[in-house]
């Protein structure tokens, strides 16, 4: 990673947020007492979450409570067929009450940064290719939840991680707009969608070198933030320990 602006810091994704694969599926979960909605890669797209098609097992109640998602949720694609789809993230906003997540997603449950930023970072890794490029495998391309909690993550501090997922969504969204006139006006021309994908990708490119909006010096400094995370992790643990 590149040098970082003033009041930013670098750290592993696992010291930021709770890194988590889902719960495999398996023949003798298909039916039972508790059956659940979960969700897999398939509902997980560039855009967003589809949730067209959500299908369900049997979690016990201990399973539950590991694998439920909250809002705020950051689901990755853990794999794919093809290694520039591997990564694909999407932000669970709570849409079904006690839904729970399969392995071929990994969660990314935030301890400190924002949610959306931590989306719009994954977002940004995924769309360069780093992280296809990560993920070995013959046929089946894999990230792996131990490759994606050692992943380096750019923190600036949380004042700017709110005006970065701002002007990044405005970006986006004059993009969308853009993209909706191409197809318009002369169909779905792929020279004209590849330059749209080549905007976003500089516009989460710059994002992240500190470069899409003006820094505040009277930010809390990102080092602060990662303290704070790092004193409250031993906590974390023994509740999770006493509640296991």
């Amino acid at each position: 990673m590149s040098a970082l602006p003033s009041g930013w810091a670098e750290a592993r994704l696992d010291e930021l947020a709770d890194v988590r694969l889902g719960r495999q599926r398996s023949p003798k979960n298909h039916s039972g007492a508790r059956m659940r909605p979960y969700l897999r890669a398939a509902n997980v797209t560039w855009a967003g979450l589809d949730l067209a098609d959500v299908k369900k097992m049997n979690f016990s109640e201990q399973e539950s409570d590991v694998y439920e998602l909250h809002p705020g949720d950051v689901l990755v694609a853990e794999a794919s067929g093809s290694a520039s789809e591997v990564g694909k993230p999407a932000l669970w906003r709570g849409e079904i009450e006690g839904c729970c997540f399969q392995n071929t997603l990994i969660r990314v449950r935030s301890r400190g940064p924002i949610p959306e930023y931590l989306r719009y970072f994954i977002l940004g890794e995924a769309r360069s290719g780093r992280l296809g490029d990560a993920a070995p495998g013959v046929g089946i391309h894999h990230i792996g939840s131990s490759r994606l909690s050692a992943w380096r993550v750019a923190v600036p501090p949380v004042n700017e991680q709110r005006r970065i997922v701002a002007a990044i969504e405005e970006q986006f969204s004059r993009l969308d707009a853009l993209e909706a006139t191409i197809e318009r006006l002369v169909g779905k021309f792929e020279r004209g969608r590849g330059h749209i994908g080549a905007l976003r990708r500089s516009v989460l490119q710059h994002a992240f070198r500190g470069e899409l909006v003006p820094q505040d010096p009277h930010d809390e400094p990102a080092s602060m933030l990662l303290e704070r995370i790092a004193a409250e992790r031993p906590a974390a643990a023994q509740r999770r320990r006493v509640t296991a």
